[in-house]
């Protein structure tokens, strides 16, 4: 039985700082030491002086991100090759799907945290709970718990999220307007007003791809409702609460953004790397996204004598003296059950969720884990995360109700008929209708 845990404070995160249940899921693969015998079945490649295991490691990390970690790790480990894929983000859940039912799966691949629970009951991913990673995990209860399921693990958080997203500015800007970093939603608009006064747009997002924008808001959510209804998905499910009911607030905010003009019309057609080049040559003031930004090469070779990057957390209200807020893993690192190659493919897993490689990997992309572990925060984010880090946040882990990729599909699809000039209340319905129709594939643990 899976539990739902608060994770006050995100004490992981702050130690990094300073460093810098389903019932009942039938597995139609195997266990990793099981399929481990299996790996002489696995593809051989004869090079001049060793024989190479040849296995797939798939992600959504179009722009190449992975590329280099996996090349450290071919070169620690030369009997292995790794063929890297990354299939478009957007449509991950559906060409992973396909892949899987065709029994064309990776050997290794990353998924999103909306497939976890439903792979696992499905039976596509491999049972870990005897790899070094468990150790690793159990540092976490929230974590351990929300891996765990009928009592196993099948899979690791590469990296989490969880509570508002960060604001990225220029201080550059910034300074020249006397503008200082808003600590309310009154002192957020207050800055809009005359960033939007001097000829700036005070936000872009690039929301040709819908997640930037649904992200945003999505950080946001069912502040009023999580104290008193922290299993808001099971009570949507059960019908307790509408969706027009629980995205209300945000919705609107979404519409008033759009109104007051601090949201220009350009961010409707824009793709999320247009957006960052918009940020970075001062056509809008601000850019709320996640925290790998700062590790952006856009960012990173932008002009120091006219941009230079800052951050602080997104302004939410607080219900009783705290903000409630969502959280979960972002990406999840796994094995397929069925895959030939399991010797091969538990030696990649193994090395990616060692301590110190994990390490470097949230280093280098500017990523964050509730596990206490060391790593690098970008000092751009230290205000950010010791914002997170306070008292202030209490962040709701995991939930008996998992809602499928079509949730956010149908999130998505609301916000960017808003920013087109729909109407807040037209898209709250459009929920309600669209919510029943996804409904059946929602996951429920008992």
């Amino acid at each position: 039985m899976r539990k739902r845990i608060l994770l006050l404070a995100l004490a992981g995160i702050m130690a990094v700082s300073a460093a810098g249940c389903s019932k009942g899921a039938e597995t139609k693969g195997t266990d990793a030491k099981g399929a481990e015998s299996q790996s002489a079945e696995g593809a051989k490649e004869t090079g001049s002086s060793t024989e190479q295991t040849t296995i797939r490691f798939v992600s959504w990390m179009t722009g190449g991100e992975d590329k280099a970690f996996i090349e450290k790790f071919m070169e620690e480990n030369p009997d292995i090759k790794v063929e890297v894929e990354a299939v478009d983000g957007t449509n991950y859940d559906k060409l992973l799907k396909t892949r899987l039912i065709s029994d064309d799966a990776p050997d290794v691949f990353l998924i999103q945290p909306a497939q976890y629970e439903k792979f696992v009951k499905e039976g596509y991913l491999m049972d870990v709970s005897d790899r070094p990673s468990k150790e690793t995990l159990a540092k976490s209860k929230s974590l351990e718990d929300l891996y765990t399921i009928d009592g196993k693990q099948y899979g690791f958080p590469v990296c989490t999220q969880g509570g508002p997203d960060p604001i990225f500015y220029n201080k550059k800007y910034f300074e020249k307007l006397n503008l200082e970093e808003p600590k309310t939603m009154e002192d957020l608009w207050a800055a809009s007003d005359k960033i939007k006064a001097d000829g700036v747009e005070p936000f872009v997002f690039g929301d040709k791809d819908a997640w930037t924008f649904e992200m945003f808001f999505r950080s946001r959510q069912f502040g009023d409702y999580l104290k008193d209804t922290p299993e808001w998905g099971l009570a949507l499910y059960n019908g307790d609460k509408q969706a027009s009911e629980l995205f209300k607030k945000e919705f609107e905010l979404a519409e008033k953004m759009c109104q007051e003009g601090y949201i220009g019309k350009s961010s409707l057609t824009m793709t999320y790397p247009q957006s960052v080049t918009y940020f970075v040559e001062g056509k809008a003031a601000m850019l709320p996204q996640g925290t790998w930004v700062p590790g952006l090469d856009e960012i990173k070779n932008a002009d120091p004598e006219k941009f230079e990057l800052g951050c602080f957390i997104t302004p939410v209200d607080e219900t009783d003296g705290k903000i409630y807020m969502t959280g979960s893993s972002d990406r999840s690192i796994v094995i397929s059950a069925n895959t030939k190659n399991a010797e091969a493919a538990g030696k990649l897993y193994d090395w990616f969720t060692k301590e110190e490689n994990l390490s470097e990997y949230l280093t280098s992309q500017s990523l964050t884990n509730f596990l206490p572990i060391d790593y690098k925060v970008d000092p751009v984010l230290e205000s950010y995360v010791a914002a997170l880090s306070s008292d202030k946040y209490e962040i709701i882990m995991s939930q008996k109700a998992t809602m499928p990729a079509g949730f956010m599909t149908m999130m998505e699809n609301g916000l960017q008929s808003i920013l087109a000039g729909s109407p807040a209340e037209t898209e709250l319905q459009k929920l309600n209708t669209e919510f029943e129709k996804i409904k059946s594939s929602v996951v429920v643990s008992e």
